[in-house]
């Protein structure tokens, strides 16, 4: 990572958490008068004339348009501010570029640098949620510049191709059967249920209302057999969308020799058990070129390096910045059945409802223990 662009962007985040203690220091003007003890805030002394860089040439992006106690504002920033800012809100800051320039550069840089000042003088920059969110943008501003880094660095062809080939499995998907299946122990059951459903025209499935109905009732397969024995879509090696079921491979090639939507005709054997099979549709293998998911392939690389950066940076600043670590102080910190953060109490204590009652008895109000 270069230093110079990490530089600069602490720099930005810092500028950034500056605005936001001005914010804070707003409010806290609104509702809390200063102290007569707390040093006014520095007033801003002007050290060049308002212009852009395309007025003053070369170099003038780095001059200084204003100093407000530390925070210094310079031509660059001001061009930043004003080019972010919509033009329907510029247009009441003046009606030439001179004026909108100066107004907006008093209005607003120098009032929201002056509340930042005093909440610096306030001590408002050590509360906790200045904190958190300067150390949120300064860690967003480091990542941005990984990213950066790891984006320079040019993806070639080879590099798509060679992920391309090592990650075929992500690119082809072989040709899959919807199959529903009723499971019984015997091959006469199965004869049976084949017998029942009547189905008169090989080319055509069973009713399936009482298909339904009979993979309910006899159906031995008790993880699918409330959805009609949908097994979903099956690949020859008999594995399915869902890892944990998993069919025998003797039941896809049993349906290879039916049509889409036909009730296979014998029993299929499957283990030790028989299965009804009905061939719902079938779904082709599907590959795609690497033409096609070149864009994707690079997105991909990019997006490996990138973390591979942030853990190489992260495995490179651990040792060198973490001196004290104390995991075990986490168990300190418990979270109840709702979700909600709670300090861990001690062993043995019981909730507030289920407190012991007083052993002492108590007199109530009609005079009776």
């Amino acid at each position: 990572m270069k230093l110079g662009r990490l530089a600069r962007s602490v720099a930005i985040a810092i500028t950034g958490a500056g605005l936001y203690l001005a914010v804070v220091a707003g409010h806290a003007l609104v509702a809390d008068p200063p102290s007569p003890s707390i040093a006014p805030a520095p007033k801003a002394e002007f050290e060049d004339p308002i212009v852009t860089p395309a007025l003053a040439g070369e170099g003038s992006a780095d001059k200084v348009v204003a100093r407000v106690g530390e925070t210094v504002i310079t031509v660059g920033e001001l061009e930043r501010r004003l080019a972010e800012t919509p033009r329907s809100d510029l247009a009441e800051f003046g009606s030439t570029p001179e004026e909108v320039r100066r107004n907006y550069l008093d209005r607003i840089m120098i009032s929201d640098a002056l509340l930042a000042e005093e909440a610096r003088a306030r001590g408002l920059d050590k509360h906790r949620d200045v904190r958190d969110r300067s150390l949120g943008a300064l860690r967003a501003m480091v990542l941005h510049d990984v990213r950066t880094d790891a984006k320079a660095n040019e993806i070639s062809d080879e590099d798509v191709k060679s992920y391309f080939d090592q990650n075929q499995a992500k690119f082809a998907a072989p040709k899959r059967v919807g199959i529903y299946r009723i499971l019984v122990a015997t091959e006469a059951e199965a004869k049976a249920i084949i017998q029942d459903l009547a189905v008169t025209d090989p080319n055509k499935g069973p009713d399936p209302k009482k298909w339904n109905d009979l993979a309910r009732d006899k159906s031995l397969d008790k993880a699918n057999h409330l959805r009609g024995g949908n097994l979903g879509f099956v690949s020859d090696d008999g594995t399915t969308g869902q890892a944990e079921n998993r069919v025998d491979p003797a039941i896809y090639q049993a349906v290879l020799k039916v049509k889409d939507g036909a009730l296979v005709p014998e029993p299929v054997k499957e283990g030790d058990r028989w299965a009804v099979v009905w061939k719902k549709q079938s779904m082709g293998a599907v590959t795609r070129s690497l033409e096609i998911e070149a864009p994707t392939i690079r997105a991909a690389i990019a997006d490996e390096r990138m973390r591979a950066a942030v853990q190489a940076l992260l495995e490179k600043l651990r040792p060198e910045l973490v001196k004290e670590l104390n995991p075990e102080l986490c168990d300190m910190v418990t979270v109840n059945s709702a979700g909600e953060l709670e300090r861990a109490k001690r062993p043995g204590t019981l909730p507030r409802t289920k407190r012991p009652a007083n052993a002492t008895p108590q007199e109530n109000p009609g005079g009776l223990r």
